[in-house]
């Protein structure tokens, strides 16, 4: 951890981005994005997405750095004016909890079905909303500290899976590559959001990194580490189960882990090491959302952060009782999905526009 208070090394945030990022997105991503290319051709579709955000990562990471940025909030303020950036701050703070409740909820949701099938869907939310919320009472260092730990665990178990999965995959089902041509990719690209949430978060973390010179490796090791896992696991899961199957199955990367059995060790079902890896995975999505939610609300109303984090208490366990089924869920997440490249995208580039238009009119 970085000796200076407050602030995180650019390892660190590399970690807290990949933990950011490797939520539900893992588990749905090759039916998603299958489902709209229509083909097992998803993995260029991944690739590409993949080098797309990177371009824009590394384009906002030079525009944040032009302008020397500490805290995101404030900066807002200096570009669209004390009250306009408080709603447009308090939207974003809306999109955080949205996120943090969504990740929860599927969570709860993945646990009832494969785990605890009769235990109380509201009691599983409500033990990680608390355990997030003890855990964010030590602010970015905590969540840093846990993303270190969990990152490097949940990366050997899950390539360690993959490895022993490799006698069931059959490549066959993955060819030929672009075997309807490069349309359906094209118009494939905007599938898979869900898998890239995180990304965004960069940008709300870059005034706390002690090193601004490595904040753009730290990102982007953080981004890639996903991405690399994503198109892995796209390509074993339709290699393994095909495309119509991929379609049909819920949950098709617990699924392709189901398809097979190791005989000779202490466990012949993987499925339950991946359960538990994630279970993990989701507590540190939901409560790196929740922070910046809590985080957010306090640079808005200049009150107190743990005043913030027992007030969205109530609110995320709410919000994450709406959805009433696995389809509802799935909704959520495409509304959340809508949002998502504004706020990677479209809020920061006007924001600087404004801030550099009127840095300019005031050097005159």
């Amino acid at each position: 951890m970085s000796q200076v208070d407050g602030k995180i090394l650019s390892g660190e945030l590399a970690a807290i981005i990949s933990c950011s990022m490797l939520g539900i997105g893992m588990l749905t991503l090759p039916r998603t994005i299958t489902e709209k290319v229509h083909s097992s051709d998803g993995w260029i579709v991944l690739i590409l997405n993949g080098l797309l955000i990177a371009v824009f990562v590394c384009l906002l990471v030079a525009m944040l750095k032009k302008h020397q940025v500490t805290n995101y909030f404030t900066y807002m303020e200096e570009a669209f004016g004390i009250w306009l950036s408080k709603i447009v701050g308090l939207l974003v703070v809306l999109y955080f909890i949205g996120v943090a409740s969504f990740e929860v909820l599927a969570m709860s949701e993945m646990v009832r079905f494969y785990l605890l099938e009769d235990t109380p869907e509201e009691i599983v939310i409500l033990t990680l909303i608390l355990a997030s919320v003890h855990l964010l009472t030590g602010k970015i260092k905590a969540i840093a500290k846990v993303c270190v730990f969990f990152l490097p665990l949940t990366i050997v178990i899950v390539l360690f899976i993959y490895l022993l999965s490799v006698r069931v995959v059959d490549m066959k089902n993955i060819q030929p590559v672009l075997s309807k041509g490069l349309l359906p990719v094209m118009k494939g690209m905007g599938s898979g959001a869900l898998s890239f949430f995180g990304i965004e978060l960069f940008i709300f973390l870059f005034g706390v990194v002690k090193n601004q010179n490595k904040v753009k490796s730290g990102v982007l090791l953080g981004f890639f580490i996903p991405v690399i896992l994503y198109v892995i696991t796209y390509i074993l899961v339709v290699a393994t189960l095909s495309v119509p199957e991929v379609k049909a199955v819920t949950w098709p990367t617990i699924s392709f882990i189901q398809s097979f059995e190791v005989k000779g060790i202490f466990i012949e079902r993987l499925e339950l090491f991946l359960l538990i890896t994630w279970i993990l995975q989701f507590f540190c999505t939901h409560a790196i959302y929740y922070y910046f939610a809590a985080e957010g609300m306090t640079r808005i109303f200049k009150n107190a952060y743990t005043t913030n984090l027992i007030v969205l208490v109530p609110v995320v366990f709410i919000l994450s009782e709406i959805p009433k089924n696995t389809i509802q869920i799935f909704k959520m997440s495409e509304m959340l999905g809508y949002v998502f490249p504004v706020i990677l995208i479209g809020l920061p580039v006007i924001a600087f526009v404004i801030v550099q238009v009127k840095r300019s009119r005031r050097s005159r």
